[in-house]
């Protein structure tokens, strides 16, 4: 065997992170926690071993990303946000994360490779600062990206929110509309006794609609603006993201108002 053995050293404010990781069943990495020095014993010539080794890294980069670098730079960039909104944030970054982390642990793989074959040392630190400050780029586009993505689901949910207080606030106009949502994304609404409705408000909505390429959902809206319903039942054929999103909404503005049924 062509054992190759690479010290990994890291900074005080990691010790937290990587007791957390050294809890999880490591084969290759032994931790020194005097010296606060990580040792990957890596068998060179076994492919097998050789990744599994490198795998075992990546988890612990992959701990200190998330942890440390993707949090320091909401907390670091949005400074006038309560921190309660910067979890937020942190939470939507952390969803991205997961979504692009066959791209991160190839792109950390690459260049611990590199590493493994050339170096003997590696400083966490300086790993990023370095070899990876590229990609520290992109872990602040993933956060920017979050950011983004929060301020849009806080203004949807204020528009929701004010949408249920007009709703609740007018004489509620019919007792019953049921809503269907087709297979091609169009809405359909019934009253109780199943004849479809169509009033001119929501007429004119779907030909605007139509017209200016808008979202559907705003005749969705328009309809429950000029009917205030007491309750409603929602038939969903479309069954994707869309309609589960419409389907929350739904809930959250009738509260417990709202029943799935299934097509009649």
């Amino acid at each position: 065997m062509t054992n190759k053995v690479i010290h990994i050293s890291y900074l005080e404010d990691h010790d937290e992170i990587v007791d957390l990781f050294m809890k999880s069943n490591n084969k290759y990495i032994i931790c020194n926690k005097h010296l606060r020095d990580l040792s990957v014993d890596i068998d060179m010539e076994n492919e097998e071993h050789k990744e599994e080794a490198i795998n075992e890294v990546i988890d612990l980069i992959l701990i200190i990303l998330r942890n440390k670098y993707l949090k320091k730079y909401i907390w670091d960039n949005y400074k006038k946000l309560k921190d309660k909104e910067k979890e937020e944030i942190y939470k939507e970054a952390n969803c991205l994360f997961d979504k692009k982390e066959p791209f991160i642990i190839n792109t950390i793989y690459n260049k611990l490779t590199e590493v493994a074959e050339s170096e003997k040392d590696l400083n966490i630190d300086g790993f990023f600062r370095f070899r990876m400050r590229d990609f520290m780029v992109y872990i602040s586009i993933i956060s920017d990206i979050a950011f983004e993505e929060y301020l849009i689901r806080k203004d949807k949910n204020q528009f929701i929110n004010t949408l249920k207080f007009f709703i609740e606030s007018q004489e509620q106009k019919i007792d019953l509309l049921i809503i269907h949502i087709m297979k091609n994304g169009d809405f359909r609404f019934y009253d109780k006794y199943g004849d479809e409705i169509n009033n001119k408000e929501s007429e004119e909505m779907m030909s605007m609609i139509m017209k200016e390429d808008l979202n559907l959902e705003d005749c969705l809206i328009s309809v429950l603006l000029s009917l205030c319903p007491k309750k409603v039942e929602i038939i969903d054929d479309l069954k994707n993201e869309t309609s589960k999103e419409i389907i929350e909404n739904m809930k959250i503005i009738f509260e417990g108002n709202v029943n799935i049924v299934p097509k009649k």
